[in-house]
């Protein structure tokens, strides 16, 4: 049977064109389409002159064997004990951030399995097998983007494909890319290949994210994790590469780059070749500056300069950084990404010592991080990190980022100066939070507590003092009972609202002739026991009641128990439940019947007694009446 391939071009010339080829496919119909219309020029002639045959620096600097590979010596020395010692297992997960090498390693892995000296750790690189998968074209090494083919069929397709025998290689590696992205379904019934693949068939899952994971195909892998490159081995890679591009690059522009990068190798590979034709033209003229500018990075002194506000709480300055990256076009997000690499570097000198060895900084830099480490909290920092790691992650994730920017700078200013809840825990037991008394202004306007910053930043707090109590005016004249003591206590304590309401919760019995009053909390709340229990409080309490009194007493406070009991707040005392009063045999009957329960008896002067006595029936027998 011949095959047909049928295609309509519309050639710039000859009009439309209905080309019709038998015996060829599709692709060899095009070729010869493009070549009866005139199609067919060369890429590299006239306009379009070296743009088909550039690659990016980044692929045509790939590494082609492991000694290449740069920052990742624990991995390499396990695959190639592997490789020597003829133990390579049928299935590897190789898990790191983006731009590592896990990819590069996948594919040299299959050079090395597949090269005709091997399987060797040093593939040659000149062997038929070697260059088809340079080249990309060896069918028996499969590369799978499992973010686009993540479904039970392409598992199933998958499980087909490999159950064959080899074609031309000696092992069938298949490279399974993004591979936290299959779906569950698919990870299970991956999981009898991946378990007991055929022979000579090798996989690996090369992952972002190794949590998402199963459990069930880790189990079945050698796990091998990618750490993110150390800011010297990028700085050599890409020395190497510009020398290699006859560019001459400063090694500030290059320890600029590798420090922006956070590990990643393509990411570095990828900001050296936007460097590189600017570069080529400029000279030695291009320089830190001239990078800065054209990346739209801050610089090491803006970055310290708006640290150091932000520490003194200038939020204003804050604001005004901004503003000012929105003129010049700075993204936010990699703006707060260098102040918070900078609070980092604070805080580790902070705790680690001056000389710490964990800050990649020298020079008059470092002494300027030193001096602000010098003055700077701890807790502070912490809390300054935290509200520019969350201003980060909404910026990723929000449109308006210019508002995300501004409240994360204000955040940061006034990070450290809001009291924790362990300060306030503490300051509540102490007596100090609840003995203070807001204080009005002339305006009006309530200021804050004593010790409290202002909202719009400050340094970091003070510990908390207790500002002066509102003057009352002392009541004049004994109290006729116990009632009258109490309204006159509450009113003593209108400005303390939670005190007062600790008291409402109170009996108050007295004062006697001895001039004894005895104050009981009649409520099982922890909170209100707490507050008793604390001794200023305490005495705060017992205060209150001897200036209502309008006399000298004594006063006595005791905590209610759940069983009518009462100790005192010292817990010597306990005073026994009086007896209370039981319910009648009504009263008895009807709680038998309804299955209920005794919740209060009336004391004796709420019982309603009747008027008189109901006169008793008379009882008539039944016998007396026959007669």
């Amino acid at each position: 049977m011949r095959r047909f391939s049928c295609l309509r071009l519309a050639a710039p010339a000859s009009g439309d064109l209905l080309v019709a080829f038998a015996g060829l496919s599709l692709l060899a119909a095009i070729r010869h389409a493009f070549r009866m219309t005139g199609m067919d020029a060369d890429p590299n002639d006239g306009d379009s002159e070296g743009l088909e045959a550039y690659q990016v620096v980044a692929r045509r600097f790939r590494p082609q064997t492991f000694n290449e590979l740069v920052g990742q010596d624990e991995v390499l020395r396990s695959l190639r004990s592997a490789l020597e010692q003829g133990r390579v297992p049928h299935s590897f997960v190789f898990s790191g951030s983006r731009g590592v090498g896990k990819t590069t390693s996948a594919r040299i892995l299959a050079r090395c399995l597949n090269c005709e000296k091997g399987p060797t750790p040093d593939p040659c690189g000149e062997c038929e097998s070697c260059e088809s998968i340079l080249a990309g074209s060896n069918p028996d090494v499969i590369e799978v983007d499992a973010a686009s083919n993540n479904g039970v069929d392409d598992v199933r397709r998958l499980r087909e494909s490999v159950s064959f025998a080899t074609m031309q290689s000696r092992y069938r590696v298949v490279i399974l890319d993004e591979a936290h992205m299959m779906t569950k379904a698919a990870f299970n019934a991956f999981l009898k290949t991946l378990e007991e693949p055929p022979p000579k068939v090798v996989f690996v899952l090369a992952t972002t994210e190794l949590h998402r994971l199963p459990d069930t195909i880790r189990s079945r892998c050698q796990v091998l994790l990618f750490k993110r490159v150390g800011e010297v081995d990028l700085q050599k890679r890409l020395r190497m590469i510009a020398e290699q591009d006859g560019v001459t690059v400063s090694d500030e522009v290059l320890a600029e780059i590798a420090a922006s990068v956070r590990g990643g190798v393509r990411d570095a590979e990828t900001a050296l070749e936007r460097v590189l034709p600017l570069a080529r033209e400029l000279g030695d003229a291009f320089d830190l500056d001239a990078y800065r500018t054209l990346t739209s990075r801050l610089g090491t002194n803006a970055v310290v300069d708006v640290v150091a506000a932000l520490l003194t709480g200038d939020a204003k300055r804050g604001l005004h950084f901004a503003n000012g990256l929105q003129e010049h076009g700075t993204d936010e997000r990699e703006a707060l990404g260098e102040i918070v690499d900078m609070l980092r570097w604070v805080m580790l000198l902070k705790v680690d010592g001056e000389d710490s060895v964990l800050v990649p900084l020298s020079g008059s830099v470092r002494e300027q991080v030193q001096a602000l480490a010098k003055d700077a909290d701890t807790a502070r920092l912490d809390a300054m990190i935290g509200a520019g790691l969350l201003g980060r992650d909404r910026l990723r994730r929000l449109e308006d980022r210019s508002a995300v920017l501004e409240v994360a700078l204000v955040r940061m200013a006034q990070a450290g100066s809001m009291p924790t809840l362990s300060d306030l825990l503490a300051e509540v037991r102490s007596g100090a939070l609840t003995s203070e008394a807001p204080v009005s202004s002339p305006s009006g306007v309530r200021s804050p507590p004593a010790g409290r910053p202002q909202s719009g930043g400050g340094p970091a707090r003070q510990a908390a003092k207790p500002s002066p109590k509102a003057v009352v005016a002392r009541p004049t004249g004994p109290v006729a009972n116990a009632k009258e003591l109490k309204s006159r206590a509450m009113v003593l304590l209108e400005s303390r609202k939670m005190l007062q309401a600790t008291l409402e919760l109170c009996r108050i019995e007295g004062p006697s002739e001895q001039g004894k009053v005895v104050v009981t909390l009649e409520t099982q709340r922890k909170m209100h026991i707490d507050r008793l229990k604390s001794s200023v409080i305490e005495q705060e309490v017992k205060q209150a009641v001897r200036d209502a009194a309008g006399r000298e007493v004594t006063v006595e406070i005791r905590i209610g128990g759940a069983d009518g009991s009462t100790t005192d707040t010292s817990g010597g005392t306990k005073t026994p439940a009086k007896p209370e009063a039981q319910p009648g045999d009504k009263a008895q009957a009807v709680l038998k019947k309804f299955g209920g329960r005794v919740v209060q008896v009336n004391p004796p002067d709420r019982i309603q007694k009747p008027a008189s006595p109901e006169p008793e029936e008379e009882v008539i027998n039944p016998g007396d009446s026959q007669e």
